[in-house]
C-alpha cells in the first residue's frame, strides 16, 4: 500500500473541481483491483479514460470474465448505465437532455467499439496479430474523432459532432491526452506495481482534458488537421522504408540434414516457411526434408517449396488441427531416421510440436530454429455450452470463425489442436517449461508484430534469443532477418546488434490488449541456457 500517497495526490484535482462521480469511479476501480475482483493489467487505467476508450475497456474485460451470457448482459447493462450517468453528470447535471445525449453517444459508439474489442480479444485467443493491430488502429481513430464530441457544448449529438469537426477534432487537447494515456500504459506495463496507483492519475488526466475543452479552439483547425495528416503519412512512409534488411552473404555448406515444419492452417507446399531459401542457409536440396501433418509417405506437391518434397503424405489445413499428441508422434516418426546432424526449423504452432518431442526425449536433434514462437496461450475459452469464464468470447469466436475463410485463414475453435492449445489457458507455458536437453542448440526469433500478444516476455529458455524482426509473423521464415540470424547461429557467429527500442512499440500498445491475456503474474526470469540478443 505504499502507493496510497501517490493516489491521494492524484485525487486532489478531481476533488478541487467537485467532480466526485469521476473520483468515485476511480476509487471503485482501485478497490476492485486491490481485492482481485477484476484483473490488474496495464489496461486497467483505461477504465477511467475518456469515452469511448472506457467503453472499449468494458468490452475487453466483461467477455473474458463473465461465465454466461445472462451474467455478461447484466453486467454490461449495469456498467453502461453507470457510464451514461457519469457522462451526464460531467456534462453539467442529471437532467433528461444530458442523459439522452450520453445514452445516444454510447449507443452509436458501441458498434465500432464492439468490433474493435472483439477483434482485440480474438487476436489474443488465436494468437493472430493481424487482428490486433487493426483493432488498435480503429480504437485510436474512434478516440480522436469521438472523444471530443460530448464536451463541445452542443445540446444534440449531431451538434457536438459538427462542432468537433469545425474545431479540428480539438487536436490541441486530444493529442496531449493520448500521449499521456500511452505513457501511463507504458509505465504500467514496465512497472506492474504502479498499475493500480496510476488509475487515479488516469482519472485526473481525463478530468483535466474535459476541462480543457472549455478553452477556445485553434484559430486554424484545418491547418492542424492537415499537419497531423502530413506527419502521420511521413511517419508511415519512414516506418515502411526503414524496416527492410540487407540480405546476408550465403552461409558455408552445412553437414547433415534440415527438416522444415510449417505451422497450423498450412498444407503441403503451402506455408511461408516452405519458401525459405535453404541454399542461402548452406543446404542442398538433397539435404532438405519437409514435415507432413498427415504422416510419412513418398512425397508431396512442391507448391511454394524451394526444393522438391520427397517424403511425407500430402496434407491439408485440417490435418494441422489433429490432436496434439498425434502431431508430436508424427514429428518423432519422420525425424528419427534423417541424417545427422539434424537441424529442425519450426514455424509458429510447429514450435510447440518440436519442443514437446525433443524435451520429452521422443527424438534426438542437434539444433532447433524456432521461428515466430509464442511463449504463452494466455486466454483460453471453454467448450461449447459450458458456463465458465470466457464463455462469451468462445461463443463469439465460433460465430466469427467462418468469416476467417474470407482472408484464407481456416480456423475451427473446437478442433482437437485448438481446444488442447489455444482453448486451454497456459497450455503453451506447460510445454515450454520442459527443459531442452543441454546438447541441443536452440535459437528463437520472434516477429516484432507479435510482441503485444506476448504478455510475460518473449524470451524462451534457449541458447540464443534473437532480436525481434520487423517482419509480419507469416513472412518471418522468408525474411533476410531470419536468414542472417540463422546463418550466424549455425556457424557460431555472434548475433546482429539489437536496438533497445525494438520492444517499445509493444510496450506502448500492450495495455490495449485483453485483461485475461495480460493478468499480471510473476514475470519469468531471464533465460538460463544461453545468451539473449546482442549478448
Amino acid at each position: 500500500m505504499r502507493w496510497w500517497p501517490l493516489a491521494a495526490v492524484a485525487w486532489w484535482p478531481l476533488a478541487a473541481v467537485a467532480w466526485w462521480p469521476l473520483a468515485a469511479v476511480a476509487a471503485l476501480v482501485v478497490l476492485l483491483a486491490a481485492t482481485n475482483a477484476i484483473p490488474t493489467w496495464p489496461g486497467l487505467i483505461h477504465l477511467v479514460a475518456l469515452p469511448p476508450l472506457d467503453q472499449f475497456t468494458d468490452l475487453r474485460l466483461l467477455p473474458s470474465r463473465a461465465s454466461s451470457w445472462p451474467v455478461f448482459l447484466t453486467l454490461l447493462a449495469g456498467v453502461t448505465a453507470a457510464r451514461v450517468v457519469l457522462m451526464a453528470w460531467l456534462l453539467g447535471g442529471l437532467d433528461t437532455r444530458r442523459l439522452r445525449f450520453a445514452a445516444l453517444f454510447y449507443t452509436i459508439a458501441s458498434g465500432p467499439v464492439l468490433l474493435a474489442a472483439m477483434a482485440d480479444a480474438s487476436a489474443y485467443a488465436v494468437l493472430y496479430s493481424r487482428l490486433f493491430w487493426p483493432a488498435v488502429a480503429l480504437i485510436g481513430v474512434l478516440v480522436l474523432t469521438l472523444g471530443p464530441v460530448p464536451w463541445q457544448g452542443g445540446s444534440k449529438l449531431s451538434e457536438g459532432v459538427a462542432l468537433t469537426w469545425r474545431r479540428g477534432l480539438r487536436l490541441e487537447v486530444m493529442l496531449p491526452y493520448c500521449a499521456v494515456i500511452l505513457a501511463l500504459g507504458a509505465v504500467a506495463d514496465r512497472l506492474p506495481v504502479l498499475t493500480v496507483p496510476l488509475v487515479p492519475v488516469s482519472a485526473v488526466a481525463t478530468g483535466l482534458t474535459i476541462r480543457a475543452m472549455d478553452r477556445p479552439s485553434l484559430r486554424r483547425p484545418g491547418a492542424a488537421l492537415a499537419a497531423l495528416t502530413a506527419v502521420l503519412t511521413a511517419a508511415s512512409v519512414a516506418f515502411v522504408a526503414t524496416r527492410g534488411y540487407t540480405e546476408p552473404e550465403p552461409g558455408p555448406p552445412q553437414p547433415g540434414s534440415l527438416l522444415i515444419l510449417s505451422g497450423i492452417n498450412s498444407a503441403s507446399g503451402r506455408g511461408r516457411i516452405y519458401a525459405t531459401d535453404v541454399h542461402r542457409l548452406g543446404y542442398r536440396c538433397e539435404q532438405v526434408y519437409y514435415f507432413s501433418y498427415a504422416g510419412p509417405g513418398d512425397g508431396q506437391p512442391q507448391g511454394d517449396a524451394t526444393c522438391p518434397i520427397r517424403t511425407g503424405t500430402p496434407y491439408g489445413p485440417d490435418d494441422t488441427q489433429r490432436p496434439f499428441h498425434e502431431q508430436v508422434d508424427l514429428f518423432a516418426e519422420q525425424a528419427t531416421a534423417l541424417p545427422r546432424p539434424l537441424v529442425v526449423a519450426a514455424h509458429s504452432h510447429a514450435v510447440w510440436v518440436v519442443w514437446e518431442a525433443v524435451a520429452t526425449g521422443r527424438v534426438d536433434v542437434d539444433t532447433l530454429l524456432l521461428v515466430g514462437a509464442f511463449p504463452s496461450t494466455p486466454t483460453g475459452y471453454p467448450p461449447p455450452h459450458v458456463d465458465e469464464p470466457g464463455r462469451v468470447l468462445g461463443d463469439l469466436l465460433r460465430v466469427a470463425a467462418p468469416a476467417a475463410d474470407l482472408v484464407r485463414f481456416h480456423f475451427d475453435p473446437d478442433s482437437p489442436a485448438a481446444r488442447e492449445l489455444l482453448g486451454t489457458k497456459g497450455a503453451a507455458e506447460s510445454i515450454l517449461a520442459q527443459p531442452l536437453p543441454q546438447s541441443v542448440r536452440s535459437l528463437s526469433l520472434p516477429a516484432a508484430t507479435d510482441l503485444p500478444l506476448i504478455a510475460d516476455g518473449r524470451r524462451l529458455d534457449v541458447e540464443r534469443n534473437g532480436c525481434p524482426a520487423r517482419v509480419a509473423h507469416p513472412n518471418l521464415p522468408t525474411s533476410a532477418a531470419f536468414e542472417d540470424a540463422t546463418i550466424r547461429f549455425l556457424n557460431g557467429r555472434p548475433p546482429p546488434p539489437c536496438p533497445p527500442w525494438r520492444d517499445w512499440g509493444a510496450v506502448a500498445v500492450r495495455p490495449f490488449g485483453v485483461p485475461s491475456g495480460q493478468a499480471r503474474r510473476q514475470r519469468r526470469g531471464s533465460p538460463t541456457r544461453g545468451t539473449a540478443e546482442g549478448a
